[in-house]
Parts: structure tokens; sequence; C-alpha cells
């Protein structure tokens, strides 16, 4: 259980900052009260992300780490939300629906990270 608890503390330090500055820098009308709503809103899909890996693949052994944790799926993650990031954002500034996405992906993409680190690595 505490493999859980530190992908989803590392996905929420590493998510929530990110999506917040996101927010910030692309934002042409900045307004504290829908950064509020837009973290709060994003830590649910943040939390779903960075331990969804595990659901969907079941840590029973240690060569549990098939598709979903492979360097495959790392580079896919990695490029949607850099696309959602830097094309998504900026062009519709403050829709909701674009962070909540882009906090999975950040939630997924730190869990992958995370793993990637380990002495089994991904795939």
């Amino acid at each position: 259980m505490s493999n859980r608890l530190t992908h989803v503390a590392v996905g929420f330090i590493f998510s929530v900052p990110l999506v917040g500055i996101s927010y910030y820098f692309f934002s042409n009308d900045f307004q504290y009260l829908r950064l509020t709503l837009i973290l709060s809103v994003s830590i649910l899909p943040i939390f779903i992300g960075s331990i969804l890996p595990d659901i969907i693949e079941r840590p029973t052994n240690p060569g549990h780490r098939k598709f979903f944790h492979s360097w495959f799926m790392l580079s896919i993650f990695f490029i949607a939300s850099f696309v959602i990031a830097f094309v998504v954002i900026p062009r519709y500034d403050y829709l909701l629906f674009v962070y909540l996405i882009f906090g999975f992906l950040l939630g997924y993409f730190s869990h992958l990270l995370l793993d990637a680190t380990t002495k089994s690595s991904l795939q």
C-alpha cells in the first residue's frame, strides 16, 4: 500500500504545480478564482492517473509491468502532455476539460517515471 501512496504523493507534487503553471502562463485573463477551481478540480484526475497503471496491471509479481508500464506508453503520454500543454491549452485558454485531461496525463506520466527509476524499470 505504501507504493500506491508514493505514486499518489509524487503525482500531486509533480502534477498540481504544472497544471497551475500552465494556466498562469497560457491564460489571457488570469484570475485566482479560476486557478483555484482548476487546481481543485484537477485533484481527482491526477489521483486517478497516478494509480491507474497499477489498477490495470496489478503488481502481483515483480514482472507485472507489461503494456501499460512500458517505454512506449511513457512516450505516448509524454507527447500527449506536450501537445495539450503547448497546443491545446493556449488555443482554448479557459476550458476546464482540457486541464482535467492534462492533470490525468501528468499523473499517469509521474507514475511511469517513478516506475522507471526502480530496479525492474519499465518494459
